[in-house]
């Protein structure tokens, strides 16, 4: 198993970012996948991690 992990802060486009991670996913035999949401120090800024395990 491996893992791949995916930021996402304001500097991405929300449609590019997810478009990299349905490119990745469509290369890969996807085990799971998990969506964590952070506040970040920046003011009214918000941080996103996606972590695909895949085989």
């Amino acid at each position: 198993m491996k893992v791949k992990l995916f930021e996402y802060t304001r500097r991405w486009e929300k449609e590019d970012f997810e478009k990299e991670i349905n490119d990745f996913m469509a290369t890969v035999e996807v085990l799971d996948v998990k969506f964590s949401g952070t506040p970040s120090s920046e003011s009214f800024n918000s941080v996103a991690i996606v972590l695909v395990l895949y085989r």
